[in-house]
């Protein structure tokens, strides 16, 4: 039922209607007295209605009113009635079945290869009629072969229209799965920002938060022992909560309209590097964590120096957290060939066996070197305590 009214809307059946009733038309405007004599002169009105009736059915059975108005058309013009007139239906069944022929005909290549040869066997038809001895005219091969080619070209018509309706089809469909995809690439775009700031909090709240819980607690601890430390331990605490705030200003500020403005205005610092890793030791050993540090000089392209200090940053992190007290840390940067590995292992009460890999802090560091193409291996050393190995490779106009 649905197929139907999609078939019959309003719109298709008052253009087929059209269709028909102008076919009757002009199928029925020949001189009615070239017919053979023995035919009645009123004969046309019904083969004209009949033309028009089958072209009724033009879209869904186009094949059949092909074949239906072929004959008509023949007999029409073996009797002596004049061509064009004669072979008009037969012209638009032709046309008919090149633009709506092809949904149904299974494979489009062998749908369109029986269109063409049901035209072509029609069109010889119509021409072969055009030379019989009832014909009127009398318009010699020739003549014959431009009637036949005329059918032949209504069906050529309809193909290159139909052809060009597909291929706009085409274009408007490609326009909108482009359009799609690139709105998915839009969004994943968006995820993957949230991911990474989402990261660079992590680690920078992790990492300070941390060191202010261990100087608190040092504070405290020396209150009654050695108030005169107190201030010191404060102000380790204040210089951390501030760096923590520039930090995350810096991460929250690609959220800002006016990012790129305040980033030329000098209000926002550059992303730390290998540069800044002696810093962030050197406040770890300041906070009361001994850490080795050793760093091969070498030039890193910006995104992996980023990744580098957070991972150095967040491994430091989880030695405050759960090594212990007394827990001593080393931190070694090297540059092997064309791939940088960083190492961070400490000696406190770390985990028996593998880190857990939902933990927030390793599954950042996992991706930050995963996102350029390196590896992280988290565990338990053989002689106690935890250790950390990130392999990165670098690009290769980076490597030596």
């Amino acid at each position: 039922m649905m197929v139907v009214m999609r078939l019959w809307r309003p719109g298709r059946l008052a253009v087929d209607v059209a269709v028909s009733v102008a076919a009757a038309l002009v199928t029925a405007a020949g001189p009615w007295d070239r017919v053979a004599a023995w035919l009645p002169r009123g004969v046309i009105v019904p083969l004209a209605l009949g033309q028009g009736l089958l072209l009724l059915a033009r879209r869904r059975a186009p094949m059949a009113v092909l074949a239906a108005t072929t004959p008509l058309g023949v007999f029409m013009l073996a009797v002596g009635y004049p061509a064009v007139p004669a072979v008009f239906a037969t012209g638009c069944a032709a046309y008919a079945l090149a633009v709506y022929g092809r949904r149904a005909g299974g494979a489009e290549l062998a749908g369109t290869l029986r269109g063409a040869a049901a035209v072509l066997l029609a069109a010889v038809a119509v021409a072969v009629a055009a030379l019989a001895p009832g014909a009127r005219s009398q318009p010699g091969a020739w003549g014959a072969l431009t009637i036949g080619a005329l059918i032949a070209a209504s069906w050529v018509l309809g193909y290159a229209l139909r052809t060009r309706r597909d291929y706009v089809a085409e274009l408007r469909d490609r326009a909108a799965r482009l359009e799609a995809e690139e709105g998915e690439r839009a969004a994943r775009a968006v995820v993957d920002e949230r991911l990474r700031i989402a990261r660079e909090l992590h680690d920078v709240i992790g990492h300070s938060i941390s060191l202010i819980a261990i100087q608190s607690e040092a504070a405290a601890r020396s209150a009654r022992s050695n108030p005169d430390a107190v201030p010191a331990f404060l102000s380790r605490i204040s210089a951390a909560s501030r760096q923590a705030l520039a930090e995350m200003r810096g991460v929250l500020a690609v959220l800002r309209p006016d990012a790129t403005v305040l980033s030329t205005t000098g209000e926002l610092s550059p992303q730390p590097g290998l540069e800044q890793v002696g810093e962030l030791v050197a406040s770890l050993r300041a906070g009361g964590l001994e850490t080795r540090l050793e760093v091969e000089p070498m030039d890193l392209p910006p995104g992996i120096a980023l990744a580098v200090y957070r991972i150095v940053q967040q491994s430091l992190t989880n030695v405050l957290k759960h090594a212990g007290a007394d827990a001593k840390a080393s931190v070694t940067i090297t540059r092997s060939g064309g791939t940088v590995r960083v190492s961070v292992h400490d000696d406190g009460a770390g985990p028996s066996g593998p880190a857990s890999s939902t933990a927030h802090g390793i599954v950042g560091m996992r991706e930050r070197a995963a996102a350029y193409g390196g590896t992280l291996r988290t565990g338990a050393r053989p002689g106690g305590g935890f250790e950390v190995e990130a392999s990165i490779p670098l690009p290769e106009q980076e490597a030596p």
